[in-house]
C-alpha cells in the first residue's frame, strides 16, 4: 500500500531554499481549483512569508537581535505551513496529482496502513466561564481526524445519550460551551483516517461549573 502525503518540515530548510519553496507553494495554492478553503488562509501565509523574507534580507551581516527575529519569523511561517499541509493532505486523500498541484514536497513510499489506535487520556476540565468546559486527549499519529461527542443525560440503562458527533484535527485543549452549570456531562473521542475509525475512548464524566 502506498503512503502518500505532502510534507512540510520546513524549519530545517536553509533560508534561500525556504524562500523559493514557499513562494512556489503560495503561487500554486492561489491558482488551485482544488484547495479552495485552506486553513490557515493564503493571506495569512503571505503575511508570514513577507515578514520572514524581510528578516532574511535584514539579517545578512546584521546584529544578533536581527538574526533572532529572523529565526522567530521562520518558526511562525513553518508552523503555519504545517497546519496548511494537514489541510492539503485531508483534501487530497492520497491522490498524487492533487498533492503535487499544491506545490508542497510529496512523500510517496510504501507503508502498511490500518485503523488508528484509540486516543489516550481524554479529559474534561473547567472552561473559561460558567457553562463552558475544556476538553482534550493525546493524539495517535499525524494526519489524523478525531470525532468526539458529548452527552447531557443517560437512558434507562444509565448509558449516555450521545449528541451530534463533531470533528477536529487538533488534540490539544479546546472549549465547548452551552452546558447547564451543576449538571454532569459525558465526553468521548475516537481517531479516524482513510482506513477507518478507532474504538471510542472510555467515557469521561464531569460536573459543569
Amino acid at each position: 500500500m502506498k503512503y502518500i502525503r505532502a510534507k512540510a518540515n520546513f524549519f530545517r530548510y536553509a533560508d534561500e531554499k525556504l524562500v523559493v519553496t514557499v513562494s512556489w507553494i503560495i503561487r500554486c495554492m492561489k491558482e488551485s481549483a482544488i484547495f479552495v478553503d485552506p486553513t490557515p488562509t493564503i493571506a495569512e501565509i503571505e503575511e508570514a512569508y513577507a515578514n520572514y523574507y524581510q528578516k532574511v534580507v535584514e539579517s545578512a551581516g546584521g546584529s544578533r537581535l536581527v538574526k533572532t527575529e529572523k529565526r522567530e519569523s521562520k518558526k511562525k511561517l513553518s508552523d503555519l505551513l504545517q497546519e496548511l499541509v494537514f489541510y492539503v493532505n485531508v483534501v487530497s486523500e492520497g491522490n498524487l496529482a492533487k498533492l503535487y498541484s499544491s506545490g508542497f514536497p510529496v512523500l510517496n513510499r510504501k507503508r502498511k496502513g490500518g485503523v488508528p489506535d484509540t486516543p489516550g487520556s481524554p479529559f474534561l476540565t473547567d472552561g473559561r466561564k460558567s457553562g463552558e468546559v475544556a476538553f482534550g486527549f493525546q493524539p495517535v499519529g499525524r494526519d489524523m481526524l478525531y470525532d468526539y461527542c458529548f452527552a447531557m443525560e443517560v437512558d434507562d440503562d444509565n448509558q449516555p445519550v450521545w449528541g451530534e458527533i463533531q470533528t477536529t484535527s487538533r488534540s490539544f485543549k479546546a472549549y465547548q460551551e452551552g452546558f447547564p452549570p451543576g449538571q454532569y456531562i459525558y465526553f468521548r473521542v475516537c481517531a479516524r483516517n482513510k482506513h477507518g475509525c478507532s474504538p471510542w475512548t472510555p467515557t469521561v464524566m464531569f460536573m459543569v461549573r
